[in-house]
């Protein structure tokens, strides 16, 4: 029945993105068929598909036009007479239509007598003229001239009901039509959506990156973010939305736990980020995500089969809710992450529904090496740390007289002070001129700690302590005990240069930082400056988000039936001081002191449900969607130009096509809001001034409206195949970008 019930699911999820990507096309090819009838173009063919060499699976006739379904099912599109995107069928085209006018045939016999009417009997002074009838107009016209002249000079060069017949503004009608029919496409589905009723991500804080722009500003785990630069905020999107710009700075007002402020934070694209980025991320409900294997299987030996039991309870239908910490109500995910982080490295009762279970501690992966600390970065600007006197550029030397200081772990101990009551830390500060620098640094008592798992070149931060630093990738300290025998042993300042997650599964996309092996993943080093000539001045590896996420969440490979179990390992690869190169296989081992910043569970988003109360609201909705979305592409488009949102965080046909497949397993209405979406997404690219797209095909009509002439032939020709080239170019890089053939990070 679960295979069944498989095929099911992906039969119907291949049929809707079948049905969802065609229909954006045919509706916009329907719009330019059905104004160009209403203006008497004769629409020679409609295809849904394409019939590429004549193929196709079927085709009729009705009237003049031949309708079918073609074999390679990439769109559709309508033939009309005498239009072409081709520039060189545009040119053979209008070629055909002067020599068919320099050869017509008239009407009637050249060879027949015609009587003219006689001299004007009122002017018998007139001067003789004799006429002939105008074989088109039924007018005169006189009998010096040649017949074949007057039929030329008389003959329209194009058919009556040719496109190129038209006038500039039926023709620019029909260019139109197919981008307005996208556009009241994407309204339709945005409306029908609204009345299904729409879920969205409530518009909150989740967890903060160490040393980002939302954490430097003091927003904090749970804060409700209730409008942006003045504008009501309904979902996290529209805060998402908001940073694609690049503004310098946005205005956030906040509800924190009934307590209203307002919040300056300005976005920041660091280099190789994709788009500009605050630092916060989805806020948590309290409701479990639904998942087939609700525990990490390399987190499952910790837990107790009573635990596992009642988490395995909670479905799609009945989610469990968490009620409970330890016998203490909790209202939300911030209190959720407060309570749980008090006891960290301990156990937790944990009632779901109305369900107890013990809930263990999960030991973080460690390898036996701890890595020097790196500069301070960033500081929160109302900590004491700051008031104190460090500064970004500085380093850490020592906390509370501890100078082994492991930069990974340095967050869970200072929450671990303040856990246990202590009220400031003894820090010994190494300034950027050298000189060092002791001080009593007071601790800010919160149980918020941020989360540096974003992407790369997040640094770690305490909030509690008011600092976010560096981790360099070079070795400090060596458990020689832990490395194994004939291996080499890593020495205190070696660089690292690669790491390798040995007989891991990859558990990002494949078009990440890092590149398959045979045996794994190979995350190499990323080049962070270079001098003129080009050359390396420094190259870096991002320690934090390897060993604080990547290596937590890899699962190891399942062996190949008859072999035994690998366990997942690192190899790194390490540069010397002198340069020369090593590399070192370690162990990987469950910390005793170290532990995961949640309990192994998997929290669902915060969402809101919206249903209009009837057409008119849903209408209303829909438009104001669809506008909101259309002018976030403009945005987008923009950006991309100026250089603000990377070029690498384009999404091709193939990407869309995937995006519609895992839609489509969604509710109705996420599936009508992405229809949205890419619909008005079709119609602002169209727009643009790209022939042979319709917005190129806008601007020679306009040309042509004003000068009262069309554009020069070869300038026609020579811009549609630069627009053909650079669509092409366009579709080959995404298209790569989503085979994974392109690095996007």
């Amino acid at each position: 029945m679960e295979i069944l019930a498989a095929i099911g699911t992906v039969t119907i999820g291949v049929l809707l993105v079948i049905l969802g990507f065609n229909a954006l096309i045919i509706v916009h090819e329907w719009g330019h068929f059905i104004v160009a009838r209403l203006c008497g173009v004769r629409c020679e063919k409609f295809y849904i598909w394409f019939d590429f060499w004549g193929l196709k699976f079927f085709k009729f006739k009705w009237g003049d036009t031949e309708y079918g379904l073609g074999l390679f099912p990439l769109g559709g599109y309508v033939k009309m007479l005498g239009q072409e995107d081709n520039p060189g069928a545009i040119q053979a085209e209008i070629e055909r239509a002067k020599l068919q006018a320099q050869t017509a045939t008239p009407p009637f016999d050249p060879e027949e007598t015609v009587d003219f009417p006689e001299r004007p009997k009122n002017n018998p002074n007139a001067e003789t003229v004799d006429f002939v009838p105008n074989a088109n107009t039924g007018g005169l016209a006189s009998p010096a001239q040649n017949m074949n002249e007057v039929l030329k000079l008389t003959c329209p060069i194009f058919a009556p009901d040719s496109y190129l017949s038209k006038s500039v503004p039926q023709r620019l009608a029909i260019i139109i039509a197919g981008v307005l029919m996208n556009f009241l496409f994407a309204i339709v589905c945005a409306t029908a959506a609204y009345m299904i009723g729409v879920t969205d991500v409530v518009s909150a804080v989740g967890n903060v990156v160490p040393g980002s722009p939302a954490w430097e500003a003091g927003l904090q785990t749970g804060d409700r973010i209730t409008a942006i630069d003045g504008k009501p905020a309904k979902a996290f999107s529209d805060v998402r939305q908001k940073m694609v710009g690049g503004n310098k700075n946005v205005q956030l007002d906040i509800d924190r736990q009934g307590e209203s402020m307002t919040i300056n934070v300005a976005p920041r694209k660091r280099e190789r980020d994709l788009f500009p980025q605050i630092g916060i991320l989805l806020p948590f409900s309290l409701e479990l995500l639904p998942l087939k294997e609700p525990i990490s299987p390399h987190k499952q030996e910790y837990y107790s089969a009573e635990a596992l039991e009642v988490l395995k309870k909670n479905t799609r239908e009945n989610p469990l809710q968490l009620e409970k910490v330890d016998g203490q109500i909790v209202n939300n995910y911030a209190e959720y992450q407060a309570a749980q982080l008090q006891k960290i490295g301990q156990p937790i009762t944990c009632t779901f529904s109305g369900m107890e279970a013990v809930f263990p501690a999960i030991p973080m992966r460690e390898i036996p090496l701890r890595f020097k600390m790196g500069e301070i970065v960033s500081l929160l600007p109302d900590s004491n740390a700051a008031k104190q006197g460090i500064e970004k550029g500085d380093t850490l030397v020592s906390v509370d007289g501890d100078a082994d200081i492991d930069p990974l772990k340095l967050p869970q101990i200072i929450q671990e002070k303040v856990n246990a009551g202590q009220q400031s830390v003894k820090l010994v500060i190494r300034k950027s001129g050298g000189s060092e620098q002791t001080l009593d640094v007071e601790l800010n008592p919160t149980r918020f700690m941020p989360f540096s798992g974003l992407s790369m070149r997040d640094p770690m931060g305490s909030t509690a302590l008011g600092l976010a630093w560096n981790v360099e990738p070079v070795i400090a300290a060596v458990n020689e005990s832990a490395v194994p025998s004939g291996q080499p042993v890593p020495a205190i300042g070696d660089r690292i240069v690669s790491v390798e997650l040995v007989n891991g599964i990859f558990p990002l996309d494949k078009n990440s930082f890092s590149k398959q092996t045979d045996e794994g993943f190979l995350i190499t080093d990323i080049v962070d400056r270079v001098d003129r000539k080009g050359k390396t001045i420094e190259r870096k590896v991002d320690i934090p988000y390897i060993f604080t996420f990547l290596l937590q969440e890899t699962q190891p490979k399942k062996p190949k039936e008859g072999d035994e179990q690998q366990p997942l390992s690192v190899r790194l690869t390490l540069e010397s001081p002198d340069e020369t190169t090593k590399v070192v296989h370690l162990s990987i081992s469950e910390s005793t002191d170290w532990f995961n910043m949640d309990r192994g569970f998997s929290l669902s988003p915060e969402k809101t449900f919206f249903q209009a109360a009837g057409l008119g609201e849903a209408l209303s909705r829909g438009m104001v969607k669809t506008v909101q979305v259309s002018l976030l592409i403009y945005k987008t488009l923009n950006s991309l130009i100026n250089g603000t949102v990377s070029p690498k965080a384009l999404m091709g046909p193939v990407g869309i096509v995937r995006l519609f497949y895992e839609v489509a397993q969604e509710p109705w209405s996420v599936y009508l809001m992405l229809l949205c979406l890419v619909g008005a997404n079709l119609a602002v690219v169209n727009l643009l001034p790209l022939p042979p797209l319709d917005g190129g095909h806008i601007v020679f009509l306009t040309y042509e409206g004003i000068f009262r002439r069309p554009p020069n032939e070869l300038v026609q020709v020579i811009l549609s195949y630069v627009g053909l080239f650079l669509i092409l170019v366009l579709m080959i890089w995404t298209i790569t970008l989503d085979l994974s053939c392109i690095t996007r990070w």
